[in-house]
Order: C-alpha cells, then structure tokens, then sequence
C-alpha cells in the first residue's frame, strides 16, 4: 500500500504536466496558426471526446484571458481595429469605384472602405436609391477608444450604393481590452446566401455539397462579402435545410436563420417564429436565440449539452460571431471579437438596436467576415480585423465547413 501511494503520485504529477503541456502548447498554436489550434482540437475530439475538448480549451481561453487582464494591468490598452487593419486594404489610388457618401455623421475612417468594380451589363431599374434609414444610427460609446460606435463606410456595391457600414463598441465593462466589431448590411441592395460545406453540417442525407461559390455569384459585380457559418453537427445537430432537402431536423425553441426564396431573411426561434419550411431557401439553426425581441436572452447563460452541444460556455472568454437583423429585416449585423463571453457579444448586437440574433462559431480560427475584391477577375478576400489573418481566402474555394456570403440583389 506504501509503495502504491507513490507511484500514484508519480502518475498524477506526468498527466498533470502532461495536460499543462498541452495547455502551453495549445495557447502557442492557437495564438501563432490558428488553424493549427483548429485542427488540433478536431483530431483531439476524436480520441478523448467533445467533453474533453470542451475543458482543454476553456482552460486555455482561460488563460489568454488572464494574460490579457494582466497586459491590461501593466498599462497595455485596446486600440481601435481599423488602425490595425491590414495592409492589403485598397487605398484611394486603386482603380476602385469611387465611394458614394450618403450621410455628413459618419465619422471619418483611418481605413479606405472597399469599393467594388463596375459589372459590364447595365444597372438594374429596380435597384432603388440609398434609403434614409440607412446608415444605421450611432451607438452610444462606453469605452475609451474614439471613433466607438460610429459608422464608417465598408463596402459598396457595383452600383455605387453604400451597402455596410462598420463600427467597434467595447461591450464588457470587466474586460476593458474586449472590442467588437460590428458590420451592417443594406439587405435592400443584397441578397444573402447559406453555403454548404462538403463536410459540415455532416449528414446522412445525400445532397450536392461542392462548399464552392457557384461561378453566377463569383463574378466582380456580384459578390461581395463572406462570413462564417455555425457549429459543427457535433455540436448539437441544430438544424439545417437547403433547397428543400432537410439534412438535420429543425429543432424546437431553437434560434434559426431563413433564407426566403425571394430574398427576405428572418431570424427566429422554430416553433413559434415559424413552423413551415414554405418558400424558405434554407434554414441554419445554431442554439438558442441570444437576442430574441430586442431582449438578451437569459437562457444563454445556461451552460447545458443539450443548448450548446460540448462547446465552450458563455462565461469563457473567447474568440466569438453573431448574426443579428433589424426589426424590418432590412439591416443584417454581423459581430466579431476576441476575448468575448457570450454574453459581451450579445450586449455588442443589442447596442445596434437588433430585434433578433443567434450565434454562429466560436473560437479563433473559425471565425472570419471578408470583403471581396476582384483583380482581372480574381477575388481576394480582405479580412474586416488584422488578427484574421490564417487562410482568409478558404470560402473562396472548396470549403469544408458552411459559410454565408452576400452578393449584390441581382446576384
């Protein structure tokens, strides 16, 4: 029995060292190659499990965190993401369309917006001039950093008309050094598109699933912008429909993204919001509603398998996105940020005014918003903050996970 104590010491001290290794090892990979973190944690999940997974990387979100608080203590402060922005930003010499300015307020930006390249047919007659609700309001500032919440130009379309708008809010009052960005969209002058991945959402349902842009939307002139998708099916099977054919069963209660054949995006809990899958597109679920009639949705907090599959809970602070729509469902939102709580980022989204929000993927690698620019025919991505930097360009091929992007409303 003497004998037996110390070597269960000596077995406990190797898996302690060995699970700090890991830890030491993850935060380099995660901070160094995202994408390497990434994968890390997939083939992780398929030897030790989701749960596993879950706690090894809450403990190392956990400790950037507190690396953060710690730069944050010796002086380090936040900067404000568009003077970090990166380089292959277009400037004003670019053969670029000219921005259309459409409102006096909006302040001005230390980044260039990005414009996008005349199409060689004509304008469309129904496209209709920039409408006065647009650019949204101005968020009130709650942080330090100038410029918060005010909207500065992002993109156009082909057309001229000014089609997003971006602005930052620092949104955790415990965690000074949290900034979100936040992108608006004009979905009068866009349409908005679900792609599958050719991996994710896995299913057993047989569909064309190539995760490429079709060759009518990856035209200059056409598309414009993509952002990520949500979780993977691991992750709480939520549901998932696309040209009528149901890969994963919608899930009551749960919070869902419509597509409508006509263009129209709704976001809502299935159930109540709406039943049938009637003239809808496609249909993305991705947990319970953050932001559900302009109110945070108290349930988030609850840190339970069957909400969020073996993911990390709202209380850890982590790379996070949402999608968010404006009560008329003309406006879509889309907010990004790094050391967020779930519960920071939907207080990012209800500072715009939203009526609705669901969160999509967490966690560096996964998530991302481009802009595309076209060069003699070539897109390229711009990523909206300098930190997204690791293979910016993956929606612009075969992608394995699902993804959104927007094109102009002809596209």
């Amino acid at each position: 029995m003497k004998r037996a104590i110390p070597r269960l010491v000596k077995s406990l001290s190797i898996l302690f060292l060995v699970l700090l290794a890991m830890c030491i090892g993850g935060y380099i990979a995660i901070d160094l190659r995202p994408s390497l973190g990434a994968q890390g944690a997939d083939v992780l999940r398929k030897v030790v499990g989701d749960q596993s997974v879950a706690w090894l990387e809450g403990a190392v979100f956990q400790a950037q965190d507190k690396v953060h608080q710690w730069e944050y203590s010796l002086g380090m402060r936040p900067a404000a993401p568009w003077n970090a922005a990166p380089s292959n930003i277009p400037s004003p010499s670019d053969s670029l369309t000219p921005a259309i300015p459409t409102a006096a307020s909006i302040a001005p930006s230390t980044t260039p917006e990005i414009t996008t390249p005349e199409p060689t047919v004509e304008p469309s007659p129904t496209l209709t001039s920039t409408p006065i609700r647009w650019p949204p309001a101005s968020i009130p500032a709650v942080g330090t950093l100038p410029g918060e919440g005010q909207w500065a130009p992002y993109f156009t379309d082909s057309y001229g008309h000014q089609v997003a708008y971006r602005t930052f809010v620092q949104p955790d009052p415990t965690r000074a050094y949290t900034v979100a960005a936040i992108v608006a969209v004009d979905l009068t002058q866009t349409r908005l598109h679900y792609m599958l991945g050719f991996t994710e959402p896995t299913s057993g349902v047989t569909v064309p699933r190539t995760g490429i842009i079709p060759g009518e939307d990856k035209k200059p002139g056409i598309l414009l912008a993509v952002f990520n998708g949500g979780f993977q099916t691991v992750h709480g099977a939520y549901g998932v429909m696309v040209d009528g054919k149901t890969l994963l069963p919608m899930r009551n209660g749960f919070g869902t993204l419509a597509i409508f054949q006509d263009g129209r995006v709704q976001i809502g809990a299935w159930g109540t919001d709406f039943t049938s899958y009637d003239g809808i597109a496609a249909l993305r679920q991705n947990g319970p509603m953050i932001i559900e009639d302009g109110t945070i949705n108290p349930q988030t907090g609850k840190d339970l398998p069957e909400y969020w599959g073996y993911t990390l809970h709202g209380e850890v602070a982590t790379w996070r996105s949402a999608v968010g729509l404006s009560a008329d469902g003309k406006t879509l939102y889309y907010a990004v940020g790094s050391s967020m709580t779930i519960f920071a980022l939907a207080e990012a989204l209800k500072a715009t005014g939203v009526d609705a929000a669901i969160q999509l993927d967490i966690n560096y690698y996964w998530t991302l918003f481009c802009a595309v620019r076209f060069e003699n025919n070539i897109p390229t991505s711009l990523p909206l903050l300098a930190e997204m930097k690791d293979n910016v360009n993956r929606y612009l091929h075969a992608s394995a996970r699902d993804y959104f992007y927007l094109t102009t409303a002809a596209g």
